[in-house]
């Protein structure tokens, strides 16, 4: 209790205009990496900028550009410089600066003339890039299945989906994948192959592949291959593997609801209904068996406000550091600080904790932000909120997505700009703010998508993630098992799982606000364009 209460003394102390002295009183965490990174770009000391670099938790390229920006310091800089140059700037000055800035993909971006040059220049560094070595050879995919693994990953994993069907597409011997499988990277390999349909000889090679060394999720991936090439006994034998290999309820139940379409004679379906985990796949096994679905609570509160300041990431922080380690009774002590309007969010996800998730709460706070919406748009905004910060207004992500509604600085910048309002990043964790930033960019998906599933898609991975899903895969159109089987072969893997959950949630909504839907009717309509896009004729 005392720690706890320290250090919400602390949270409280913390100001908006953030000083290097205050900086360095933060706990080290995401959030204060954030405030770092907005400290590198005020008017401050190449002093000021080391001390507070060398506090950061997590390094990444924005935080480096800046601070090499502050500094002028030699290696920052051309480290940042190079990493920032694009395919048609290679060559770069330096041998070493060519090094820093190649990948895979920017490589496949290089005319022929200029790649000679730039092999030329990096031969002294043979070891670490022997990789364009095979990608400049004249049989590309020949190279590769002889080099090593780590060569093979580099290349594969990296190359872009374009030069992969151009130069990869071909059926991998049997024994390159079973030394490959041993390894961490070959996760990533399965995934590419199965999600992209124009590699169809690749796809071939993987079916019957033994399945023994690799993880639960590439053992779904060999199930879906085989079921999109028609060898449903084949996927049958990955399922039962993939199930054994699952941790969490949630990829259990995706694979019961799998082994379900394929044997509905067996108990899979009844068994996924009984889940206690609130999914896409229990919704719609309880509904075919028309059971009841997990338990759902709507708790509301009236009254006085709890004595917390929502908006203070390290307030925030602080609560998560005291729940840890605790156990259920105590959990729900902890959660009856919380029992108060604005701090609805916290008070749930205390006790959805305190219940080892057995009990799913779905509160409906800040009710005065989106009371104008129509019911469909607020099922919306709560089901992406609920996913995305579980309502908690402080939050902020290792990508320093801010908020309720988990809002990246770059687009909090644009929509300022287009409301016409002075920027403030601090604003966002006020939960009114961010909710009305959210609707607008939601107003601007809308003119697009018409369906929950696609908007949860553009919300998570971009507008432009979401055209091409619908436009360049292949995918959510009319066949055997569609549009579930599109749904497990969205490519990206944080937007596959992410929609699912989004979509879940919004059935969930729509029923607490009155307008229940089924998740058939909901489901069904993703085969249809005119129903769901604007993108897809």
């Amino acid at each position: 209790m005392m720690r706890f209460t320290a250090l919400l003394l602390f949270a409280a102390l913390l100001l908006p205009a953030v000083t290097l002295e205050r900086i360095e009183k933060m706990p080290r965490s995401y959030a204060k990496d954030f405030y770092i990174w907005r400290f590198l770009d005020r008017n401050i000391s190449a002093e000021e900028a080391d001390r507070a670099f060398y506090q950061v938790k997590s390094v990444n390229w924005k935080i480096i550009g800046r601070f090499a920006k502050k500094t002028g310091q030699a290696g920052f800089k051309e480290a940042y410089e190079c990493y920032r140059l694009k395919p048609g700037q290679l060559p770069a000055k330096t041998a070493e600066c060519s090094v820093v800035a190649l990948t895979p993909y920017k490589f496949t971006k290089i005319p022929k003339l200029r790649r000679y040059r730039l092999l030329q220049q990096i031969s002294s560094f043979p070891e670490g890039l022997r990789w364009a070595d095979v990608m400049a050879s004249d049989e590309p995919f020949f190279e590769l299945v002889k080099s090593d693994e780590e060569t093979f990953f580099k290349v594969f994993n990296n190359c872009g989906s374009v030069w992969r069907k151009k130069f990869l597409n071909h059926p991998l011997p049997p024994q390159l994948i079973n030394r490959l499988a041993k390894r961490r990277e070959f996760a990533q390999t399965v995934k590419l192959i199965v999600t992209d349909r124009n590699l169809d000889r690749l796809q071939r090679s993987l079916l019957g592949i033994d399945a023994k060394d690799i993880s639960h999720q590439s053992t779904f991936f060999l199930a879906m291959n085989a079921l999109r090439h028609g060898r449903e006994a084949v996927a049958a034998h990955y399922l039962s593997l993939a199930y054994k290999k699952a941790y969490y309820r949630f990829d259990k139940d995706k694979v019961l609801f799998w082994l379900a379409k394929l044997h509905p004679e067996k108990d899979y379906l009844k068994r996924l209904a009984d889940s206690f985990d609130l999914n896409i796949y229990s919704l719609h096994a309880a509904e075919k068996l028309e059971k009841r679905p997990p338990r759902i609570a709507v708790p509301e509160f009236s009254g006085a406000n709890a004595d917390f300041n929502i908006s203070d990431p390290f307030a925030w922080l602080a609560v998560l550091r005291e729940v840890k380690g605790k156990k259920r009774d105590e959990l729900i002590d902890l959660a009856k600080r919380f029992a108060a309007p604005e701090t609805l969010g916290h008070y749930c996800f205390i006790m959805e904790r305190a219940s080892r998730y057995r009990t799913h709460y779905f509160p409906l706070p800040y009710k005065s932000a989106y009371e104008s919406l129509s019911v469909d748009e607020k099922a919306i905004l709560l089901a992406l909120a609920r996913q995305e910060s579980r309502f908690i207004p402080s939050s902020i992500s290792p990508s320093y997505a801010l908020g309720m509604m988990q809002i990246m600085p770059f687009l909090v910048k644009a929509l300022a700009k287009e409301i016409k309002e002075p920027l403030d990043l601090d604003s966002m964790f006020d939960p009114d703010k961010n909710i009305g930033y959210a609707l607008k960019h939601l107003g601007y998906l809308r003119r697009y998508l018409k369906h929950p599933l696609f908007i949860a898609y553009a919300y998570n991975g971009g507008i432009g993630f979401t055209k091409r899903t619908l436009t360049q895969r292949g995918l959510f159109r009319k066949g055997r098992y569609e549009p579930w089987l599109s749904m497990e072969l969205v490519h990206y893997d944080e937007s596959r799982r992410y929609g699912k959950k989004v979509l879940a949630n919004y059935l969930v909504y729509k029923k607490i606000l009155g307008e229940p839907t089924s998740v058939a009717s909901v489901v069904e309509t993703l085969t249809q364009p005119e129903r769901t896009d604007r993108f897809r004729k």
